[in-house]
């Protein structure tokens, strides 16, 4: 499974998560000021298919470990929020 990093930020009252290569330095992605919302939990994610009876297209997230450039570590419920860019709701 490939991984890949993340960020979630706090934009408007709302947090959202930012996805990105794990070849880049959480750093330069999430100093750009604190005008583009605040920093709230950074580190790593990974995504796997995970059908059941009810949605034979779902997937898992999960997410650990944290950012040393950043000084800040995940957090559980950073995987929902991952999964909601990445399959949102037909809702939207």
């Amino acid at each position: 499974m490939e991984y890949g990093k993340y960020i979630i930020k706090e934009v408007r009252g709302i947090e959202v998560a930012i996805m990105f290569s794990h070849l880049i330095s959480h750093c330069d992605i999430g100093t750009k000021g604190e005008g583009r919302g605040k920093i709230i939990s950074a580190g790593f994610f990974g995504a796997s298919a995970a059908p059941t009876e009810e949605d034979d297209k779902d997937i898992d997230v999960g997410v650990w470990g944290k950012s040393i450039t950043l000084k800040i570590e995940s957090r559980p419920e950073d995987a929902a929020l991952i999964k909601r860019v990445l399959r949102p709701s037909e809702k939207c």
